[in-house]
């Protein structure tokens, strides 16, 4: 369970099975962890998916300034720590367990949104690290391979095309986009193969021994921007849910 002395908490509270625990339109002020129950998010009254214990939701509207865009009600009776959202810089650079916790919940959730929906999401901001040289037809990343490096586009002729059992999915062309983080995060084979068309340049996030969190501890503005990008993401997988 999520210890709730990670960070002080502006509440913890009850809610009963069908009771709304943050609606849309309300203000993006807090965001929320799920000690125990289910969730499920809702927009424009299309469910988009269920989230259990140790799942996080609300920063993804924190982030753009906005509004919340979902709503959150409770399926079953659920226990519900509410966050100021300005904690999560706090977070980011104090807490490597916290933030290694959103960072998961956040990839899980993008799992939950269709192959499609993933494909047209783009990756943002920068880290600067080493920059590595792809020639044409070179793979960056091969599908079913593991691995604990995260990329990020540098500079591309031709984009970075993104293959699932050997059909393109996907092109990641603009500057600044991540990929290869899902399967870091979450500890898992990698889902697609990457090809460079052209030459490439792609920048590396090399992770030693010690996982997300050693990583985290050690240059917390990595977790800082990835959360960052990851909220963006899945705001945008929301949109793309209820078209």
């Amino acid at each position: 369970m999520l210890d709730e002395r990670t960070i002080e908490s502006l509440e913890v509270r009850e809610f009963k099975p069908g009771e709304i625990i943050v609606k849309e339109g309300d203000p993006s002020d807090r965001f929320f962890a799920i000690l125990t129950g289910e969730v499920q998010i809702s927009q424009l009254d299309k469910p988009i998916r269920i989230l259990t214990e140790r799942d996080v939701f609300g920063l993804e509207n924190y982030y753009r300034g906005v509004p919340y865009t979902t709503t959150a009600k409770a399926t079953r009776t659920s226990r519900i720590a509410a966050y100021e959202s300005e904690l999560i810089d706090e977070i980011a650079y104090e807490k490597p367990a916290l933030a290694a916790m959103i960072m998961r919940s956040a990839f899980l959730q993008l799992e939950q949104t269709t192959s499609v929906a993933e494909a047209n999401i783009t990756y943002k901001d920068t880290i600067n690290l080493d920059i590595r040289e792809y020639k044409d037809g070179e793979v960056i990343i091969e599908e079913g391979t593991t691995g604990t490096e995260i990329f990020r586009l540098y500079q591309t002729e031709g984009g970075l095309e993104v293959l699932k059992k050997g059909v393109r999915i996907g092109l990641i062309s603009k500057p600044g986009e991540y990929f290869g983080e899902m399967s870091f995060i979450l500890n898992e084979p990698r889902s697609a193969t990457i090809r460079s068309l052209g030459t490439s340049l792609v920048e590396v996030i090399p992770v030693a021994e010690g996982g997300i969190e050693g990583i985290i501890s050690e240059n917390p503005e990595i977790a800082n921007r990835i959360i960052t990008t990851l909220a963006a993401r899945l705001r945008e997988a929301n949109l793309l849910l209820v078209k």
